[in-house]
């Protein structure tokens, strides 16, 4: 059998499970507002029922590390280790505004794209991410929270065109010019992370598992 994957994102309001298998992506999306840690489970055992396996079947489990909202990144990397941990598999945390940067590929085949994700008043967390030539993304090393006055006055510098994304931009006043082209897409999803981790499969790039773990897997389901 190929490599199962199983993504999980809790970083935002929306919750996201995605299953890789066999090339093929089955997956979920939900609004939890602060219900995370009720529905994620249920949302894993129905996509797993879609893609009619069971968790003893997963190769390898990956998980959005933020940045987002800490209750939700903790929830998910929870999960995640505790999978990693009792069934022995890899594990993968993939940037949070990186899975919106592929996101905005898959959709509209962007390669230049302003992520920003609302964090407090006043702030934003924020990356700039390009596609290479080799559609390889670069850009984690941009993150950073930054205040959104700032934000403001190092985008009036631009001169390339660029696509923006995150809820960020909802708070963010940008000029409405042939620089900037805005996409609707405020919440990551976990299908999302599949690409990333598949060339860290083939690169043999794998986190170390935690010695220790919230202890999910016992009760799981």
């Amino acid at each position: 059998m190929s490599d199962i994957i199983l993504a999980i994102d809790t970083s935002i309001d929306y919750c996201s499970v995605a299953i890789y298998k066999k090339k093929i992506i089955y997956s979920l999306s939900e609004n939890c507002k602060k219900e995370h840690t009720k529905k994620i489970l249920p949302m894993i055992q129905k996509v797993l029922i879609n893609a009619k396996i069971t968790l003893k079947d997963l190769n390898y489990v990956a998980f959005s590390k933020g940045p987002g909202k800490f209750t939700g990144i903790r929830i998910a990397i929870g999960i995640a280790q505790s999978l990693s941990l009792s069934l022995k598999i890899p594990i993968f945390g993939i940037s949070t505004l990186s899975i919106l940067a592929e996101q905005a590929w898959r959709k509209y085949k962007k390669k230049k794209i302003l992520v920003a994700i609302y964090a407090k008043i006043g702030e934003v967390y924020w990356g700039r991410y390009i596609k290479n030539d080799s559609l390889l993304w670069t850009g984690e090393h941009t993150e950073s929270l930054v205040k959104i006055n700032e934000i403001e006055k190092k985008i009036k510098t631009f001169q390339k065109k660029w696509t923006l994304v995150g809820n960020g931009w909802e708070k963010i006043k940008w000029e409405n010019t042939l620089k900037f082209e805005k996409k609707e897409m405020l919440h990551p999803n976990a299908k999302d992370i599949i690409p990333f981790c598949l060339l860290k499969i083939k690169n043999q790039e794998f986190l170390h598992r935690t010695k220790t773990s919230n202890n999910y897997l016992d009760n799981l389901f």
